[in-house]
């Protein structure tokens, strides 16, 4: 995958997701291929999560923090946010299969490495936008989350062959709710691993 073809397929996933989702799984890529891919993406976006604190600057003591304070530590914020990548390529498979659906979990996974790096995209975007124009970085980041979950929708619809949106749509509801039972254990063992070695 060289850069050409990487912008080409960026601009055809946000044009026609159908055809991009048949041309990632197309692509064929070996599993382990997958899996580093997605745990690389996974530390970029902890790297670029730890600027964007940088830039909003140490909180507010009299405030409520928005972010938990275990999370505000980007090693920690890498560590979920890898197991959360795990359990959403899991769950998305297993659930899409138990409701008919075809795909295995190296079309998943190939699917969500790929939105991870147009996540890794649109954060670096909105970082240079936090600096120079914030109201435009509130706006790329309402436009990204609806965008982003449409083309989420039409990635899992298309990798389980339902041609049916509203059954992608419940796939993804249930994968959601199967995926915080995982984060809320692997939270869990993160924790003791924290404090174990505190």
């Amino acid at each position: 995958m060289n850069k050409a073809f990487a912008i080409d397929l960026f601009r055809q996933t946000l044009s026609a997701p159908r055809a991009a989702a048949d041309r990632i799984m197309g692509l064929d890529l070996p599993r382990r291929w997958l899996w580093t891919a997605l745990a690389l993406m996974g530390v970029l976006n902890g790297i670029v999560y730890s600027l964007f604190l940088q830039v909003g600057g140490p909180p507010d003591p009299g405030t409520t923090p928005l972010i938990p304070p275990a999370l505000q530590s980007p090693a920690l914020f890498t560590m979920f946010l890898l197991g959360a990548l795990v359990i959403t390529v899991m769950t998305l498979t297993w659930v899409g299969k138990a409701m008919g659906g075809k795909a295995e979990v190296p079309q998943i996974l190939a699917l969500i490495a790929w939105l991870q790096v147009l996540r890794l995209a649109v954060q670096l975007a909105l970082l240079v936008l936090m600096l120079a124009l914030p109201l435009a970085g509130l706006v790329l980041v309402v436009v990204a989350s609806v965008w982003g979950l449409v083309i989420l929708v039409v990635f899992i619809d298309r990798a389980h062959g339902f041609e049916n949106i509203f059954k992608a749509v419940a796939v993804i509801i249930l994968a959601f709710l199967g995926m915080l039972i995982g984060l809320s254990a692997f939270l869990g063992v993160l924790a003791t691993l924290v404090m174990g070695g505190a």
